[in-house]
């Protein structure tokens, strides 16, 4: 004899929710406001070592940092990120592509820190009340 946790009722709810909940983020993450260039600013340590404008890049683009340890940043029109890095979690590296005005990547090994900023940013993310 089996137990029921749910009634059916209770399961239709829930897929509601969810589906409803996906829509709405669904439409968050695709909205884009394009209205002005998008600026990647690479620092380290709080000083800018590089600034890329990625709506105006026609060719890709690599930084190359040295120090404390080596890393590779690509940057292609609309969009950068940490290509590959010597640091030990690579979690850098797994943030992937930066597309969108507030988008941050860090290496906290190497105090490196990738973050685009352009007309479209908000400073409110998805998730904010």
């Amino acid at each position: 004899m089996a137990i029921r946790i749910f009634k059916k009722g209770d399961k239709i709810l829930i897929v509601s929710i969810l589906i409803i909940a996906g829509v709405f983020f669904g439409f968050k993450a695709l909205q884009h406001d394009s209205s002005g260039d998008l600026i990647a600013v690479v620092s380290q340590d709080g000083e800018e070592i590089e600034t890329v404008n990625l709506t105006k890049l026609e060719d890709s683009q690599t930084i190359v940092i040295e120090e404390p340890l080596h890393q590779i940043i690509l940057a292609e029109q609309g969009r950068i990120r940490f290509e590959k890095s010597d640091c030990p979690n690579q979690t850098c590296v797994l943030t992937g592509w930066l597309t969108k005005a507030g988008d941050k990547a860090v290496c906290l090994p190497t105090k490196v820190v990738i973050s685009i900023e352009g007309e479209g940013e908000s400073g409110v993310d998805t998730f904010a009340y």
